[in-house]
């Protein structure tokens, strides 16, 4: 009975935070898995050209733009690509032209690492704060309710529960005087 009396006490915390966890688990799995599942390209001049942006005013990727300096910078890659260059050699070679703005994602290292780490610490986080405002709640809403509140804040005091016909009496009474302080 002690027991039983204990699961249905702190059964709502601990499904609250097991609900929490089991996000937070699935969220960091998913970030680290998705690497793992991502499916090599056959065509390196395409695997370069999806990562880069054009850098014309129509922000495309690369791939897929459809513009002349678009397609004169496809041609170009595929040239280098035929001479024998590595991938990252064509991309350093693209960023030292037109900049570190043409990479469609930022290179996982030094500070551009916030840039893939905030994301999943800010989510992490806003999980955090999620399950601390639930398991707030619904410890706010097991806590038994004072019968008599105390004073309902107008200098009146508040009437207990079950005395519904006096509390009301007590308001009209309030209203009333009142009222009479209003005409004079």
């Amino acid at each position: 009975m002690r027991r039983a009396s204990f699961l249905v006490r702190f059964a709502p915390r601990r499904s609250a935070l097991a609900v929490a966890l089991c996000l937070c688990a699935a969220l960091v799995s998913g970030a680290l898995c998705a690497p793992v599942h991502a499916t090599p390209k056959k065509d390196p001049a395409r695997a370069i050209t999806d990562g880069i942006i054009c850098p014309c005013s129509c922000g495309e990727i690369l791939t897929g733009c459809t513009c002349e300096t678009g397609k004169a910078m496809r041609a170009y890659v595929e040239r280098e690509v035929g001479a024998g260059k590595t991938k990252d050699q064509v991309e350093a070679a693209l960023v030292q032209q037109y900049g570190e703005v043409i990479l469609g994602a930022p290179k996982a290292k030094g500070f551009n690492m916030v840039v893939w780490v905030a994301p999943i610490v800010a989510t992490l986080v806003g999980i955090m704060i999620a399950s601390f405002i639930l398991l707030r709640w619904t410890r706010r809403r097991r806590e038994p309710i004072p019968a008599a509140a105390g004073a309902s804040g107008f200098g009146a005091p508040a009437a207990p529960r079950g005395d519904a016909e006096s509390a009301l009496a007590a308001l009209r009474a309030r209203a009333e005087e009142e009222l009479r302080r209003l005409r004079e």
